[in-house]
């Protein structure tokens, strides 16, 4: 008997794990990913829903095409199988995703950039940042009750991020319950549920500040490119995003390492430090010069002189403004200096903001600095222009 159930048990087994993924999954909130086009919310779908890949968001590629979104942002696709390639044109602007290179290329000039399209279910993806930043459109990601809102905009945009998200409350709601029943359509909902008695409900312990969860938005000042590659690599092994803060001089001396961070899901934005505020803004706009020639985008956002701020703030610039700046010396252990820098910011309330200068020193110490703030808690973040 005994070697008989032996001999079972083995496929009982099996047919335990196939029963169970043949179950539907519950979907939580953190699983949803909405996409709008301008103020249109699409169907809450397959074809439509965007999805993380090795640190960036992707997005399915025809969600560009007016045949998909209903919104026409004058971009049109088309993928072929037997090149391997995805491809996004209007006039004068030709980007190429080349799936076997695992590479994209600008066709007009022949520049190639590190950001590649993915196949899942069949169907490309794209990197949403770079289609974005190649043809000039805004892009925000929100979290909002029911899971994450992707919007991607053009100028006919008509309501900001919050106006959208309160009126399309209810629509939201029902692309909530659509999604969930096109899951599991057999569900009968006329049976009542088996309600148990209620437990009493312990009183929640407030959380203590060493415990409580802080958004950490990290940032770094380029006056050269030097270290760029090391500290993108820690990054990007660690699945963190930055935002880079690059002088005229830096933006001009690295043109593919700019197109790296934007590929790979980083922030770009300004380092502008003018003796005087005219000064200032002389840098700033020959920054964008540069970023317009480098990587087909411009910014506003920037790190000035704190006196320059409110001036520049008044002309439209999102002016970094940093809870700490981190300057680790050349003596310091590199886990010395992250537990210090934990300790020191455990006093702080709310979000965040961490300034570090590009240079070897920061390079160095950069892995257990990043491995210590997630183990403490501290939430690192998309520095995106909405965020700060």
């Amino acid at each position: 008997m005994r070697q008989a159930f032996r001999s079972i048990l083995p496929k009982l087994l099996a047919l335990v794990l196939c029963v169970g993924l043949l179950l539907p999954v519950p979907v939580s909130a953190a699983d949803l990913y909405f996409t709008s086009v301008n103020d249109r919310l699409l169907p809450l779908t397959s074809d439509t829903m965007p999805l993380w890949s090795g640190g960036l968001l992707y997005v399915p590629y025809n969600v560009f095409s007016r045949e998909v979104s209903g919104v026409d942002l004058d971009i049109s696709t088309s993928y072929s199988r037997e090149s391997g390639t995805v491809t996004f044109y209007r006039t004068r602007q030709i980007l190429v995703f080349d799936l076997k290179a695992g590479n994209s290329r600008d066709d007009i000039t022949g520049e190639i950039y590190y950001a590649k399209a993915i196949i899942r279910n069949g169907k490309p993806y794209v990197p949403l940042n770079m289609v974005c930043n190649f043809f000039g459109l805004a892009r925000s990601y929100t979290a909002i009750d029911q899971g994450y809102l992707v919007r991607i905009k053009n100028d006919s945009v008509v309501l900001s991020d919050a106006d959208f998200i309160d009126a399309a409350g209810e629509l939201i709601e029902r692309r909530v319950r659509e999604y969930n029943q096109s899951l599991n359509p057999s569900t009968d909902t006329s049976t009542s549920p088996v309600t148990p008695d209620p437990t009493p409900t312990p009183e929640p312990e407030t959380p203590s500040e060493s415990t409580t969860d802080k958004r950490t938005y990290l940032a770094f000042r380029c006056h050269s490119a030097d270290q760029l590659t090391s500290i993108l690599d820690t990054l990007d092994d660690q699945g963190v995003f930055g935002m880079f803060f690059l002088t005229p001089q830096a933006l001009e001396e690295s043109g593919l390492l700019v197109q790296r961070i934007l590929g790979t899901g980083h922030s770009i934005g300004l380092l502008a430090e003018g003796t005087d505020l005219e000064y200032t803004r002389y840098l700033l706009e020959q920054g964008n010069q540069l970023l317009q020639l480098t990587a087909h985008t411009r910014t506003t956002v920037a790190y000035v002189p704190s006196a320059h701020r409110s001036a520049l703030e008044e002309e439209g610039w999102v002016c970094w403004s940093e809870t700490k700046v981190l300057s680790p010396s050349d003596s310091v252990g590199a886990n010395t200096f992250a537990s210090s820098t934990v300790r020191s910011l455990a006093r702080y309330s709310g979000s965040v903001y961490l300034t570090m200068d590009a240079d070897e020193n920061t390079a160095r110490v950069l892995y257990s600095l990043l491995r210590q703030l997630e183990s403490n808690h501290f939430i690192l973040t998309t520095p995106l222009e909405t965020r700060l």
